[in-house]
């Protein structure tokens, strides 16, 4: 078996396990649990931190290394997904390590317009992220 297509199909199935985690994170943030809320909001982070250190930036270097097999399609897609997903990835970590597991809403409250924007963006790159999936191994 290809170690690519596995690295990658386990990397997709558990940023899809993480868009549920954010849903039942919204569903405790929207029942008041504000705490839970957090904790389970830094555990996605902390996950989709780990899978970004461990296969998407290795692959990613694997690919630039190898860039002349693939279409300028890809090659964009891939600066979309690369680009947007840091940016998350950092706004996240941001919005994690500035609560710091607070049992207040003080710090949370205001920042409540960054924390939409960061999901939105995350699911434009998981989008990115399968489209890429299914062209690079499903042409």
């Amino acid at each position: 078996m290809n170690i690519y297509f596995l690295a990658s199909t386990v990397t997709l199935i558990i940023q899809l396990v993480i868009l549920v985690l954010l849903f039942w994170g919204f569903s405790l943030q929207r029942r008041k649990r504000f705490y839970q809320h957090g904790t389970l909001m830094a555990v996605a982070v902390v996950l989709h931190l780990i899978l970004v250190l461990i296969v998407m930036i290795p692959s990613l270097v694997v690919i630039t290394i190898t860039i002349s097999g693939f279409s300028t399609t890809i090659i964009a897609l891939l600066a979309a997904h690369g680009v947007l997903g840091l940016t998350t990835l950092i706004l996240g970590i941001w919005l994690t390590v500035t609560w710091r597991f607070r049992q207040t809403l003080q710090y949370c409250a205001p920042k409540k317009n960054v924390m939409l924007a960061t999901f939105s963006t995350w699911t434009i790159v998981l989008i990115l992220g399968a489209v890429l999936y299914f062209m690079l191994y499903f042409p």
